[in-house]
This record gives structure tokens, sequence and C-alpha cells, in this order.
């Protein structure tokens, strides 16, 4: 802030017709000044004392004015806001009718509003640094996969930039579009993620809907006890494994699955069901391992059309009790149809043009998010697994295949984002 120079110390006018102004067939008149022409300002009315004390007394007002926004800009720290004034009291001086020192007026004038000009400069330079650095914090918030989290940071960020002042005007429409991009592309994605979570959710219902439709028709179906309750087995095994979805809406399609297979199941369990020796098992479960594996050089399309025809084969060949062969079917099974999602979401939302380079990185990004997604997931059911109290061996066993899954579908994204970078570190 610049010191405020004193204000000049006016000489009281003591022969305003020789130094200011004169009267002439009852006008008077203002004489020439320093850059302010020599103009009628009014008329006698009563005799010419009053009349020269009237217009005097004018121009101590309009000095009383300057005064007082002279002491505000000393006092308060809204400086750049009496600028407008400042100027408007100059302006108004080659209209003023008044009697008095215009040059002197003027010059304290121009003083003030040189003082202003260099105090806004300095202003919006400084909130040119401070706007600078809430579009980095901003462009930090925005990468937060925590979507909520995400959203409440932004929004005060939002306020804070609102209060912060005007910048240079030849940064002013830079700065404000870089800031409203980061905006703009964060809600676009946070948009693209719920529709695209929206999707697969519904997507997942499917598949549990279709599997209620499978053991509806084997409940209607008129087969041998052992063949039903093999069957319906097979059809829970197969639900156990689907993904996660909404409680409320897991709840009522459960209560329907279980009405065409829990009787099949009871009634069969009572019977010796021949079935074939684990040496048998293993074999033909390696043998669908090994196809899986040659799947993944597949279109993901193809992939994952062979994938759901050795799923049926493997839940065909019973169950097995290696676990290392579980874990190596389970890796590659989600292997493959993670990948078959990725390229799903990639197609819907990449452009059309994308250079092989540019397509990588898109995957990327999308692939980010998901693992975020399913990280987050993985938190929440892990700080809540304690909180079970499940009360049989069946049901913890069930909340361990569970975790285990969600467990195995991270680390199966985190693979694939390895083998992009790799690729993207590979490509020009």
């Amino acid at each position: 802030m610049h010191q405020i120079l004193q204000k000049p110390n006016y000489n009281i006018l003591t022969d305003l017709q020789q130094e200011l102004a004169f009267i002439e067939g009852g006008k008077v008149i203002l004489r020439e000044q320093d850059g302010f022409p020599q103009r009628e300002i009014g008329e006698v009315k009563e005799d010419e004392a009053t009349a020269l004390q009237f217009f005097q007394d004018r121009f101590e007002s309009l000095k009383e004015k300057v005064d007082k926004v002279q002491l505000q800009i000393e006092t308060e720290d809204n400086k750049g806001s009496f600028l407008m004034k400042v100027l408007n009291l100059k302006e108004s001086l080659s209209t003023f009718d008044g009697i008095g020192d215009f040059v002197a007026l003027k010059e304290r004038l121009e003083m003030l509003e040189k003082m202003l000009e260099d105090y806004i400069s300095q202003n919006r330079k400084r909130n040119l640094e401070v706007k600078t650095t809430l579009i980095e914090e901003a462009k930090s918030y925005a990468a937060n996969p925590d979507w909520r989290e995400a959203t409440e940071k932004l929004k005060e960020l939002r306020q804070r930039w609102i209060r912060v002042g005007a910048v240079e005007e030849d940064k002013k429409e830079e700065v404000e579009n870089t800031f409203q991009a980061i905006y703009d592309e964060f809600y676009e994605k946070k948009k693209a993620f719920h529709e695209a979570k929206k999707e697969m959710m519904a997507a997942r219902e499917n598949q549990y809907e279709a599997l209620i439709d499978k053991a509806k028709k084997l409940h209607n179906d008129k087969i041998e006890t052992e063949e039903l309750a093999k069957k319906s087995n097979e059809l829970v095994e197969e639900w156990k494994s689907l993904e996660n979805i909404p409680k409320e809406k897991y709840a009522l399609l459960l209560k329907e699955f279980k009405k065409y297979t829990q009787v099949g199941r009871k009634t069969g369990n009572s019977k010796n069901v021949k079935s074939h020796s684990k040496e048998s098992h293993d074999k033909e479960k390696l043998t669908l391992i090994e196809e899986l594996k040659a799947a993944q050089n597949l279109s993901p399309d193809e992939a994952i059309e062979k994938a759901k025809d050795i799923q049926q084969k493997w839940k065909n060949t019973g169950k097995t009790f290696n676990k290392s062969l579980n874990e190596e079917y389970f890796t590659l099974n989600d292997y493959i149809f993670e990948k078959g999602f990725l390229e799903n979401l990639f197609e819907r939302k990449a452009k059309k043009d994308l250079g092989e380079k540019e397509a990588v990185k898109f995957k990327m990004n999308i692939l980010r998010d998901l693992i975020s997604r399913d990280q987050r997931e993985l938190n929440v059911f892990e700080e809540n697994l304690e909180k079970f109290n499940l009360g049989t061996q069946k049901l913890d066993k069930m909340v361990g295949f569970k975790h285990e899954k969600q467990k195995r579908k991270l680390a199966v994204k985190q693979q694939i984002m390895d083998e992009l970078r790799d690729l993207n570190k590979n490509l020009k």
C-alpha cells in the first residue's frame, strides 16, 4: 500500500475577482486555469459578494468529498472499490460550478488514481497466484477416486475461488476457463462412472434372474430325484459365484431362487450320489484350465463365450478339493471377464479415431476408476467382517468365499493394469 501524500494546503481566496473569477454583465465567470478553459458558472441574484461566496462554498463542498474518499482509501481494506469514485470526481471537475483551485484538486485526484491503480495491479497479481494454486488444488481433488469426498471438496473450493478477487484482464479468460474445465471434466467422469455402475448392476441382476429362470424350469421338469439334486446343487454353486448387488434386491432374488432349489437339494442329499474319483475330477479340470488359458488369445467376445462354455463343463466335473486348481481356474476366468468388461466400456466411451497409445491410456483411466471402486468395496467389506455374527460354519464359509472373490477380482484388475502400463511404455 503506497503511503497517501498529505493534502495540499489550499489558501483561502482573498481576491476572487482577480485570481480565479470575475463578474461581467451579471454573470459569474471562472477564469481559465491550466487545462480548464474560462467558462460561465452562474449569475448574480443578490449582490456580487454573496454570489462569489456561494460558488466558493460550493468548491469547498467538492473538496470535502475528495477529503472523505481519501480518508476511506487510507482506512478501509477494500481500497480498489474507490477507484471509480475517484474517476467520477476527476471527471466532474470540468463542469463543476464553483470557485477554487481546480488544478490542485485535479492533481490530488490523479495522485489517488495512480495509487489505486498500482494497488489494484498488485492485488490482481496476488489474485493470479492464489487462483493458480487453487487450480492445482482442484486438480488433486478431481483425481480423488472417492467421488463423494471429491465432490464435497470441489464445492468448498469453488466458494473460495469466488471470494478471490479479479486477476489481470489479459489472464482472466484463461484462468477462468482452466478452472471450469477441471470441474466439467470431473462431473463428466463422475456421470460416466455412475452410468457404468448402474449398467453393471443391471447386468449382474440379469445374471441372478437368469439362474432363477433355470431353477424354475428345472423344478418343473419331471426328472429323477438324484439328477434334480445334482443340477440344483450346480445352480446354487453358480449363484454363489455371481457378483454382489444391493442387499435389498439380493434378498428378494434369493427368496425366489430358494423356492425352486431347496426341495431338490434336501431330497437328493439324503441319497448316495455316485461321483467320479478325485483323480478323475482333477484331470478333467486341468484340461479345462488349459482350454481357458488358450481362450485368452481370442478376441474379448470370443474369449467370454468360450469361458462360459468352460464354466458349465467345470461345474459338471464335480467338486475338487485341490485348492490351487480352484484358484488358478477362477483367476483365469476372472481375467477373461474383467478384460471383456473393460473392452466393452472402452468401446462405448472412447472416440473412434484414437491411436493405439491414446487407446491404451484411455483404458488405463477406465481401469483406474474400477480398481478404486473395488478397493473401496473391499475396504468396507473387511471393516464389517468382524461384525458378522453368522452362527454357522456354512455361512462363515460363504462369507469367506465372498471375501476371497473380491480380493481376487481386485488383483486381476491390477494385473491387467500392469500389462497396460508395460504396453504403454513400449508404444511411441
